[in-house]
Parts: structure tokens; C-alpha cells; sequence
């Protein structure tokens, strides 16, 4: 995963200079359709660069590291201002009935910039037989052990515990849990925490005193779990199984 993500960072770079260099070139007299009369440099778009780090690198099942893809994620900080980020997803593997992704993401933004770890979920999303994206469930979501418990697929990069005092294995235990089996209809359907039914919340076995309302003081790790998973299931939708 490393070096994968160094792949990424290293893309930044690239594109400025490969995409600046050819900004003014022609090819058989035809000018880059990207490009404007205003413009310095070619513009790239999220498929071209999506394009360019799977084929320059030979990523793909069977070979030194399956596909991976930056895909737009809309970031919430605590004081609810809204802006739009990027997140990458490093791993994408189909199974017969879904596919399972790592999604490395920014959620804290408060802390200095020497602990500013970015943090990265295990999502398994099925692949309805409606092949319909909105029933599209998730099977399993994690931010450590993978579902056979047999690999570290995720990694919790915020607070632990969190300013509130919510520890990692709290949220672990009562909110991350409560994702299981929902589909992406009702994901985008929220927005923050307190979209939430409570009575949805506790539904369930060993639910029952549990409260949406307790990790109110941790709404930056809460809130932006909601958000990452609208980001993966819109990127779930693009595969070719929904098409």
C-alpha cells in the first residue's frame, strides 16, 4: 500500500510537468481538445489521471497491485463547513457476489500538520442481482481487520480517543456496526450523524441502549465515515457490473 501511495503523490508532479510540456502541441494539425486559448497547460480530468496511474503501472488483478482509482469525497469539518477533497482507493478485488475496496481518506483537519494522518477503510459492497446501485448493500466496513480477521486492511488515523473522549473501539463496537447490511439508497440519504433515526440506531440485538447522540462531540470521525461511504458506493456504481 506504500507504494502504491507513493504512486499517487508522485502523480502531482508528473501531470504538471508532462501536461504544461505538451500544453501548445499539435498533433497533425489537430489542437489537444482539452485545451483553450486561455489556458498554459493541458487539463487532465479524475478518468485521464485514473487512466494514466493503472497503465503506467501495470496495476490490475494478477499483476504487482490491483487497480486503484482517486475518486472526489466530500469533506465535513466540525464547525459543519462543507468543501469537496479526494480520496484514494488503493485496492478494488471483485468476488462473485461483491467487490471489496481500500479507501484511504482525510477526516481530522483540526490537528497540526505533523500528526494530520490520513486514514484508510476496508469496504466490502455487494453486488445486488438487481444490478441496481442503490441496492447495493454493505457487507462489511472496518478500519482495521479485514472480513476473515486474517489481514490489516484499514488503519484509524483520527483521534483515538477523539477531544470528546470516544475511543476508536467505541465507535468500532456502536457506530461503525451500524453501517452493516444498510444500502446505498439510505447512505445517500444522510448527510450528518443526526440524520440518523435514533430508533433506527438501537434497532437490533445488543443494540438496544445504544444512542446516536453519544458520539455528538465526535461528529469530524462520524460525520466523514457517512460521507466516505457515499464516496465509495458512487465509484461502486461505475463498474461494469452496473452497466
Amino acid at each position: 500500500m506504500k507504494k502504491v501511495l507513493n504512486l499517487l503523490l508522485a502523480l502531482c508532479l508528473i501531470i504538471s510537468l508532462s501536461a504544461c510540456t505538451g500544453a501548445n502541441a499539435e498533433t497533425e494539425g489537430q489542437v489537444n481538445p482539452k485545451q483553450t486559448a486561455d489556458d498554459n497547460c493541458a487539463v487532465l480530468d479524475i478518468d485521464a489521471v485514473n487512466k494514466w496511474l493503472n497503465e503506467s503501472a501495470d496495476l490490475g488483478e494478477g499483476s504487482k497491485a490491483n487497480v486503484v482509482a482517486v475518486i472526489p469525497i466530500t469533506h465535513i469539518n466540525g464547525p459543519r463547513e462543507i468543501d469537496q477533497f479526494y480520496a484514494f482507493v488503493n485496492y478494488k478485488y471483485k468476488a462473485r457476489s461483491y467487490i471489496k475496496y481500500q479507501v484511504t481518506y482525510i477526516s481530522c483537519t483540526c490537528r497540526s500538520a505533523d500528526v494530520n494522518y490520513w486514514q484508510t477503510a476496508y469496504v466490502e459492497l455487494t453486488l445486488p442481482s438487481s444490478k441496481n446501485i442503490e441496492d447495493s448493500q454493505i457487507k462489511f466496513l472496518s478500519f482495521d481487520r479485514d472480513s476473515q480477521d486474517h489481514y490489516t486492511a484499514g488503519f484509524w488515523g483520527d483521534s483515538d480517543p477523539t477531544p470528546a473522549g470516544h475511543t476508536y473501539e467505541e465507535i468500532k463496537e456502536q457506530y461503525v456496526s451500524y453501517f452493516f447490511d444498510k444500502d446505498y439508497k439510505y447512505i445517500k440519504s444522510l448527510n450528518v450523524v443526526e440524520d440518523i433515526k435514533p430508533e433506527d440506531y438501537s434497532a437490533g440485538e445488543g443494540r438496544e441502549n445504544y444512542s446516536v447522540d453519544y458520539f455528538t462531540g465526535s461528529s469530524v470521525s462520524t460525520n466523514n465515515i457517512i460521507l466516505m461511504l457515499q464516496a465509495i458506493f458512487e465509484h461502486h456504481g461505475t463498474d461494469d457490473f452496473f452497466n
